[in-house]
């Protein structure tokens, strides 16, 4: 056996390793994030947030960040209640995500194959800060794609946020005998390799 190659080939193996998640960036247009609201305790409907951002850096450290400004319901004066008196988008204008995930779970990933991970996420809203566990199924879609999408909604609360208030706002205007406190949100999150743009 050729010594040299054999070095050659491990030399080259780990270097792709240590580099396949050398900063992959979240590809907003292939994107998305929606939650559910509920009123009078029966009537779903979905919103969503049309402008993301993100990363995952090669030691695994990830980011998401969401323009509160830009949800979208499909009702122009909802949109414009929830970003006054709700989301409270001029001194809250963001709303973060940040964790760590285990690089290896996805370097291993061939093209094609799908993993299930849980990721703990501190999300950041409104000022307060809360950590969940989130549950993603995380899909290998080229060698410069991936995909991450969470296989069941996770729940967040509105007490937790201090968004009580706001909701009960919209309540009040929208003439409403409620709205639910908790929603229900999922997310599909394409990223691609920073080392696609340098090739």
């Amino acid at each position: 056996m050729n010594r040299p190659l054999v070095k050659l080939a491990a030399l080259t193996s780990a270097l792709w390793m240590s580099s396949v998640f050398a900063d992959w960036s979240l590809k907003g247009d292939e994107s998305s994030l929606h939650f559910i609201s509920i009123k009078k305790d029966s009537i779903a409907e979905i919103h969503t947030f049309p402008q993301l951002d993100g990363s995952i850096t090669d030691a695994g450290d990830f980011q998401f960040s969401i323009q509160l400004g830009t949800v979208e319901t499909q009702i122009p004066i909802r949109n414009e209640r929830m970003n006054e008196f709700l989301f409270e988008t001029a001194k809250f204008p963001l709303a973060t995500g940040r964790g760590k995930l285990n690089v290896a779970d996805i370097q291993k990933l061939a093209v094609g194959d799908t993993t299930s991970i849980t990721v703990s996420v501190t999300i950041d809203l409104h000022g307060k800060s809360v950590k969940k566990d989130v549950q993603f199924k995380v899909a290998k879609l080229t060698a410069d794609k991936i995909w991450a999408v969470t296989p069941v909604p996770f729940i967040l609360d509105a007490a937790d946020f201090e968004l009580t208030a706001g909701i009960d706002k919209l309540r009040e205007l929208a003439v409403l005998p409620n709205i639910a406190q908790a929603v229900p949100v999922s997310a599909s999150l394409t990223f691609v390799s920073s080392e696609k743009g340098k090739k």
